[in-house]
């Protein structure tokens, strides 16, 4: 569109005309998004269930280290690990929870926690990262057997799956979970 004004009312039409094409032109505005709010967890599996713990509790993801068998102690104590000069009592978590021991496979690992003075490395069948959920679809009752009740707090639907928070805090200061002698 070439033209030169005359006079002001023509720079008036001219304008006129310049804001008609940019409306009819111009890309629709965002339709406006409610911000989610996310909880972030380190997903892993015992056995067939998927758990989720919060990142505050985990130190690190190990592969399963060489361990010394502590003389005495319950069968789902697998030992002590030197990792990087400090002792890590390893745990088996599913042994812990009633069910058989862990098989150590390629993809077992050991989640390296940490909560006040209390460290502790414990045996999972496999991590699957960082797992990220909308806090509100969080559901309180979501769980497994009654056995480990004490140990989840609730949890989130993920693209058809279930992903229950265990929850490390009652796991630590658990009398169970602290007197590994026979």
């Amino acid at each position: 569109m070439s033209f030169e004004p005359q006079n002001s009312l023509q720079i008036v039409q001219l304008l006129q005309q310049m804001e008609d094409y940019s409306r009819k032109n111009a890309a629709p505005l965002p339709m406006e998004e409610r911000i989610k709010s996310l909880w972030s967890g380190i997903g892993f599996r015992i056995a067939k269930h998927k758990f989720v713990v919060p990142m505050g509790f985990v130190r690190e993801i190990m592969k399963y280290p060489s361990t010394s068998q502590v003389p005495g102690s319950k069968d789902w104590v697998r030992g002590i690990a030197n990792v990087r000069g400090n002792l890590l009592p390893v745990f088996d978590l599913q042994g812990f929870l009633g069910k058989k021991t862990t098989p150590i496979r390629r993809e077992t690992r050991v989640l390296s926690i940490a909560k006040d003075k209390l460290s502790a490395g414990l045996i999972v069948d496999e991590i699957y990262g960082m797992k990220y959920f909308d806090q509100t679809h969080f559901d309180a009752k979501m769980g497994h057997d009654v056995k480990w009740k004490n140990y989840f707090s609730g949890g989130y639907e993920l693209d058809g799956e279930n992903w229950v928070v265990f929850n490390m805090q009652q796991l630590v200061e658990s009398r169970e979970f602290l007197n590994v002698a026979n």
